[in-house]
Order: structure tokens, then sequence, then C-alpha cells
């Protein structure tokens, strides 16, 4: 029997949770923080590079439903920001939370200066209200 493999390695499209952190082309030490004080998160999203010409943040605060074991983007909390340079950070904030365990997605997008566009999604650690 003779079996033909093939790989191919995809880096615009990268996920980073909870230890695993893979090496990046444009993107270096992508970061999604959140810390909940009483009822209100503070969510921040950190990413460098010393390539990059562009680079946006999309950042979405996510509550978990324990009945569907998914997490649901919680209303009025999503920001999206964009600089023309080679690093970014946002802050955002929201209160008026409910109970339950919470977490910030951030969805990196760069842009090089020769073009090329890198997409990462970071998760930070969930949080309980």
């Amino acid at each position: 029997m003779c079996f033909s493999v093939s790989a191919s390695a995809v880096t615009t499209n990268a996920f980073v949770d909870s230890g695993i952190a893979p090496v990046y082309e444009i993107a270096y030490n992508p970061y999604s923080d959140l810390s909940i004080s009483g009822q209100t998160a503070y969510c921040s999203s950190v990413s460098d590079s010393t390539n990059a010409v562009k680079i946006t943040v999309q950042q979405t605060l996510q509550k978990y439903s324990g009945l569907l074991w998914v997490w649901n983007d919680v209303d009025g909390a999503k920001w999206s920001s964009s600089v023309n340079r080679n690093s970014i950070t946002v802050y955002n904030s929201k209160s008026g939370l409910s109970s339950g365990k919470y977490r910030l997605k951030s969805v990196f997008t760069l842009t090089s200066s020769n073009g090329e566009t890198e997409t990462i999604t970071v998760y930070s650690e969930e949080k309980t209200v």
C-alpha cells in the first residue's frame, strides 16, 4: 500500500488559548486580559509587531451559558479599534454584569508592510462575577 501525504502551514489564522502560544509571522505576543471588580469588567488587548503598518483589534466580552455549553456575546460589550502603526493597546469596560462566568475575546488583524495579513483570536482567562 502506498499513501501520499502533504501538509501546509496556515499562518493567516491562529488561535491562542490558555497556555498554547504559537509563533506568528507578523504579531508578537498578542494578549487579551479580563479583570472584574464588583459588577464591572475591565478589558484590555495588546499586540506588538516589528513590521506591521496597521493593526485592528475587535474586543468582545462573552458570558458562558452553562445550559448550552456555549459562550454568548454580551450586549453592548463589543468594541473595535484600529491604528496605523506597529503596536496597539486597547482598554474598555462594561458595567452592570450579572452573575456568571465571563471571558474576553480579542481578534487581532495585522497588516505588514508587504501587504500580508494575519488574523489571530486570543481569549482571556475566564473570570466570575
